[in-house]
């Protein structure tokens, strides 16, 4: 694959800050911050007290604060849940000004001054840092006026949001989007799969439900990548069917180079080896998962 970048001008940050911010988000989030440092990234949640996602974003730190990115039509949503909660914490939520550059393909690692030692790991770039988030796939977070000249230095081909939406569908990585929030439980969503999720942590919203679906093993339904030959692109939380019974629905869209569209769809296990369609009837193709299912 030859290396690419792109402007992810599409993704927004939050910056959480205060003596109790590492406490504060321990409380409300899927995963263990208490166990993130400086040279890690992870994934991670909120849930409603059903245990459905409601936000999902990936966490690091910059400058000893926790830096939440999603994306940007999620940023209002996500600072006022959580603004609900700080009654007397010592935390403060703001936006970020900070800006990301994606860069990916077999020698990516070669256009970067420093490279992190293994996925979701973090190595410092001299304007702010660079994550690994595949073996192929990086990010570089850095202030906005450093991010022009970082990518008139690389000398890569430019792409687009839409490319780097498909590479992150082909890993499987699902985000929650205005039209999908509240519409699955992280493990519908694969997100513990992802190390989205810490089973061994205390509560925090819908913990009981995620953890006991968790220890009973009663996952219905399993996020999985397909293809589908359509001229019209389906949109998130679209409703997909197998016949006239409504399955599951689209969590993730991006155009293939190929023609039509890759998706990452929530279904119904019962209904895995079934023809599954749009509702406008176009049909899935399965394509390969870059992991295994449970």
């Amino acid at each position: 694959m030859n290396p690419f970048i792109v402007d992810l001008s599409h993704l927004g940050f939050l910056r959480v800050s205060g003596e109790d911010a590492r406490d504060f988000l321990q409380n409300l989030t899927s995963n263990d911050i208490s166990r993130l440092g400086e040279q890690s990234s992870q994934y991670s949640s909120l849930c409603s007290p059903k245990g459905r996602m409601l936000a999902s974003f990936l966490v690091f730190r910059m400058a000893g604060d926790f830096i939440l990115q999603m994306p940007k039509e999620m940023l209002e949503r996500v600072k006022k849940r959580l603004s609900m909660y700080i009654f007397r914490s010592r935390v403060s939520i703001l936006d970020a000004d900070l800006a990301a550059i994606g860069l990916s393909g077999s020698d990516a690692e070669t256009f970067l001054e420093s490279v992190p030692e293994s996925v979701m790991g973090i190595a410092k770039h001299d304007s702010g840092i660079v994550i690994k988030l595949s073996e192929s796939r990086f990010e570089i977070v850095t202030e906005p006026e450093m991010a022009l000249s970082i990518l008139e230095k690389i000398d890569g081909r430019r792409a687009g949001k839409s490319e780097w939406e498909r590479l992150e569908i082909l890993d499987a990585i699902p985000v929650v989007l205005p039209e999908t929030e509240g519409l699955f439980v992280p493990q519908m969503a694969n997100f513990e799969l992802i190390g989205g999720v810490s089973f061994q942590k205390g509560c925090y919203p819908g913990q009981e439900i995620v953890t006991r679906t968790h220890f009973l093993g009663k996952i219905k339904r399993r996020m999985m990548i397909a293809h589908v030959d359509s001229e019209i692109e389906p949109s998130p939380g679209e409703e997909l069917y197998c016949g006239e019974e409504a399955t599951g629905n689209v969590a993730r869209v991006a155009p293939s180079p190929e023609g039509g569209f890759d998706i990452l769809a929530v279904i119904h296990l019962e209904n895995r080896e079934s023809e599954i369609r749009l509702k406008s009837g176009t049909q899935l193709h399965w394509l390969p998962m870059p992991y295994a299912l449970p």
